[in-house]
């Protein structure tokens, strides 16, 4: 038998993106988390105005904690939740808000707070997590450069989230 032929293929080009300005990716990331501050406001579900035992449903009392059973069992009324408490729970705030209103930015930078609290820079490049589905980015976006891992979230990519910007 004649030794095969080897087929040569030509080589490949890598997936080699120009890495974009440092300014365009600090303005997405913030974009994209001034997004998810939005998206993850809820109004306040519960009621403390006007809640009698007697018109409780089935739905209600299935998320009942144990604490609140063991409670009404013991004296057959409801606690009071402190003022506390129910002010947290019906004027929700985010952190942007929270930190605003302790201070903490008016104390002297030689005090540890959440805001001069740093790290330093880490040894390995940051690993590349998938923009879609939050799994290992192995390949990035031609037209935008974010992540994806395989050809489902290109898909779903290159129809709802790619931004079509030209590198």
């Amino acid at each position: 038998m004649p030794p095969r032929k080897a087929r040569d293929q030509p080589a490949r080009q890598a997936n080699v993106v120009v890495g974009l300005a440092p300014e365009v990716i600090a303005k997405r990331t913030k974009r994209h988390l001034d997004e998810l501050e939005r998206s993850n406001y809820a109004e306040p579900t519960v009621s403390f105005l006007g809640e009698e035992d007697g018109d409780q449903s089935a739905k209600s009392r299935a998320r009942q904690t144990i604490s609140d059973k063991r409670n009404q069992a013991d004296g057959g009324k409801k606690k009071k939740s402190s003022m506390n408490v129910r002010t947290a729970i019906l004027y929700r705030k985010n952190l942007a808000t929270l930190i605003d209103e302790s201070g903490i930015a008016s104390l002297p930078p030689h005090v540890p707070t959440y805001l001069t609290a740093v790290t330093p820079p880490p040894r390995e490049p940051p690993r590349l997590m998938c923009s879609v589905c939050g799994y290992w980015g192995k390949y990035k976006c031609k037209r935008c450069a974010m992540p994806y891992c395989d050809l489902n979230c290109e898909g779903v990519h290159n129809e709802t989230r790619c931004e079509r910007r030209v590198i």
